[in-house]
């Protein structure tokens, strides 16, 4: 079950970073949630989301589940993923994971969905991509890699509430295509300003 919202963890942050004074529980707006607030600058610590991008990988029309080689997460099965790394497009994340984790290249055909849960930091990011035939093999974090078609999939055994909402969505046909790659790019003559390529 995931757990929800609750108050500030104090432990978490005890000094404003940016003036090294204690912070306090205390809310910039009337309505808004409880933040840490530093006692001498006002400034707000903001606890942001981290995001994670994942793919659900078709080879041959069954799914490619993994499993990790970390002690609580050998007997459960998830999608290909990890945390986006500051500063890289989303896409790129995510056919990066895949390289890393089952040593393959693919391309993504479609976004199947953006999820998030109350109480949960990361928001997960889950991209479409699929093989006529591939040869996945183990990653260095990846102790197992399987292939199911939809009737096999071990629900029972999936790590995550995301493994479960994404796949019930890409099963019942609601990934968003086609999906263009976009790509931001710093114009070397123009500094502060960016381009975007976009592959079809």
């Amino acid at each position: 079950m995931i757990p929800t919202t609750g108050p500030i963890r104090h432990d978490r942050y005890r000094f404003c970073p940016a003036c090294g004074a204690p912070l306090e529980p205390g809310r910039v707006h009337s309505d808004g949630p409880d933040r840490l607030i530093c006692t001498a600058c006002s400034g707000v610590v903001y606890f942001d989301p981290k995001v994670v991008a994942c793919v659900i990988l078709e080879i041959g029309g069954k799914i490619l589940l993994m499993r990790r080689k970390r002690p609580d997460d050998t007997e459960k099965w998830l999608l290909p993923g990890g945390y986006v790394d500051e500063g890289e497009p989303v896409e790129q994340a995510a056919m990066r994971e895949i390289r890393e984790e089952v040593n393959l290249d693919v391309r993504l055909d479609g976004l199947v969905g953006v999820f998030s849960y109350a109480g949960w930091p990361p928001v997960i990011v889950v991209y479409s991509a699929r093989l006529a035939e591939a040869a996945p093999s183990p990653g260095e974090e990846t102790e197992d890699l399987a292939l199911f078609a939809p009737e096999e999939i071990p629900w029972s055994k999936l790590a995550f509430p995301s493994t479960r909402d994404a796949l019930l969505a890409h099963l019942q046909g609601r990934t968003c295509q086609p999906m263009p790659l976009t790509v931001f790019t710093a114009a070397a003559h123009e500094p502060g300003t960016s381009r975007t390529t976009t592959t079809d």
